[in-house]
């Protein structure tokens, strides 16, 4: 067929899938898309890059799934519900009529343990995974450990965080996408606070 010629078929593995849906969800958080769209390709993502990244390295950390803060009596009913709302939003052949309370909060724990699990794999970030990390860091250093804040702190100029704090998240992730592009293509941004960024690595 004609159209054929036009849409080529894709060779896509497993985890550059997840990847795909992971960069997608980023993409939408950022931009303040449709809450459930996020945490379905969010969760999905998790789901893949979780499988994979212990089927590499089966003495990883612990991620959502396999918390160590679980007993294994429960470590169903966890996983369980953890799912509850992506599987909500996928399925409708027992209760097409039911509704469900969401938190769209829980896309950010699916975000960040999706991108713990890129580490885990053994990857580098790409540029959406490096900024949601970047902004995690920003906007809430607390969560940081006092390794990690040392990091941040000796990457970023003090004036350079200020203003990049009073960002809104999608003027922060067209910059951060614009600074990183700059970077690659071997023209470092002048007088922007994130022209030091690339994308990288972090251990957590």
């Amino acid at each position: 067929m004609a159209d054929d010629a036009n849409h080529p078929k894709l060779t896509i593995g497993k985890l550059d899938a997840a990847r795909r849906q992971l960069h997608a969800a980023i993409r939408e958080w950022f931009c303040g898309g449709d809450p459930v769209v996020i945490h379905t390709l969010a969760c999905a993502a998790y789901e893949i890059i979780h499988d994979i990244s212990l089927k590499r390295n089966p003495n990883r950390s612990d991620l959502l799934f396999d918390s160590d803060h679980i007993k294994d009596e429960y470590r169903r009913d966890w996983k369980d519900l953890l799912r509850k709302p992506a599987n909500f939003f996928k399925h409708a052949d027992r209760d097409g009529d039911s509704v469900i309370e969401f938190n769209p909060k829980q896309s950010d724990g699916f975000i960040l343990f999706s991108i713990r699990g890129v580490s885990l794999c053994g990857e580098r970030f790409n540029t959406a995974e490096s900024a949601w990390m970047m902004w995690l860091q920003i906007q809430h250093p607390r969560h940081l450990t006092e390794k990690g804040r040392k990091l941040f702190a000796d990457n970023i100029p003090i004036d350079s965080l200020e203003y990049t704090r009073s960002m809104a998240p999608a003027e922060f992730f067209r910059e951060y996408c614009k600074a990183v592009h700059m970077i690659e293509a071997g023209n470092a941004p002048r007088g922007r606070p994130l022209q030091n960024q690339r994308t990288h690595r972090i251990d957590f």
